[in-house]
C-alpha cells in the first residue's frame, strides 16, 4: 500500500471543494468560509485548505488537499506542494481563457516543483462550447510543460477517479524516468 499527497490548484470557482469531496471517504476538512469577493459570485470560499482520504481500489490511499484559488492565498501552494506526490490543476472551462486563470498555479509549479507529475482539469465543458483542447494543451506546455488535459464534471465522483486515474499514470510514469535517469 502507497499514500499519495495530491494537491488540487486552479481558479477561483473550478470546482475544487466540489472536485475533493466528490471523491472523499467519509468527512471533508475545509475552510470555506462566506465569500466577500463579489467578483467570485460564490456564497462561500476556501481560505486555507479543503482536505479528504480517498481509498483507491488496490489498497493505495489519495490524501487530497484543495487549496484556495484566489491569488492572495498564493503563498500557501508552495508550502502544500512539499512533498506531493502530484498535482491536478482545475480550470473552469467556461471562463473566456481557463488556461490563462492558471497562469499562477502553472508558474508555482514551474518554480517550486517542476519535475512534479500533474494533470490539467477542466470543469464545466458544457458550459464551453468553443473549448479548443488542443490551444488548451499548447498553452500549458509553453509555461510548464505537455501535460494531460481531462474535460470533466467535478461532482461526479466517476468523471473525478478518471482525473486520478491519469495523474496515477503520470506519477508512475515519473517514477520510471527516476529509476532509470
Amino acid at each position: 500500500m502507497q499514500e499519495h499527497k495530491i494537491v488540487v490548484l486552479g481558479s477561483p470557482g473550478a470546482g475544487k471543494s466540489t472536485l475533493v469531496r466528490a471523491i472523499a471517504d467519509g468527512v471533508v476538512i475545509d475552510t470555506d468560509v462566506a465569500n466577500t469577493d463579489a467578483d467570485l459570485g460564490k456564497a462561500a470560499t476556501t481560505v486555507a485548505m479543503d482536505y479528504a482520504d480517498v481509498a483507491l481500489p488496490n489498497g493505495d490511499r489519495l490524501r487530497l488537499y484543495g487549496t484556495p484559488g484566489q491569488q492572495r492565498f498564493g503563498f500557501i501552494w508552495p508550502i502544500l506542494l512539499q512533498g506531493a506526490s502530484g498535482a491536478v490543476l482545475l480550470a473552469d472551462a467556461s471562463q473566456p481563457d481557463p488556461v490563462e486563470a492558471l497562469a499562477g498555479h502553472l508558474y508555482t509549479l514551474r518554480t517550486h516543483a517542476p519535475r512534479l507529475p500533474a494533470v490539467v482539469g477542466l470543469s464545466k465543458p458544457d458550459l464551453a462550447p468553443h473549448l479548443d483542447l488542443e490551444r488548451c494543451a499548447d498553452l500549458v506546455a509553453a509555461r510548464l510543460r505537455a501535460l494531460p488535459i481531462v474535460p470533466l464534471d467535478a461532482r461526479d465522483g466517476e468523471q473525478v477517479m478518471w482525473l486520478m486515474d491519469a495523474l496515477m499514470g503520470e506519477i508512475e510514469a515519473q517514477a520510471w524516468v527516476d529509476v532509470d535517469g
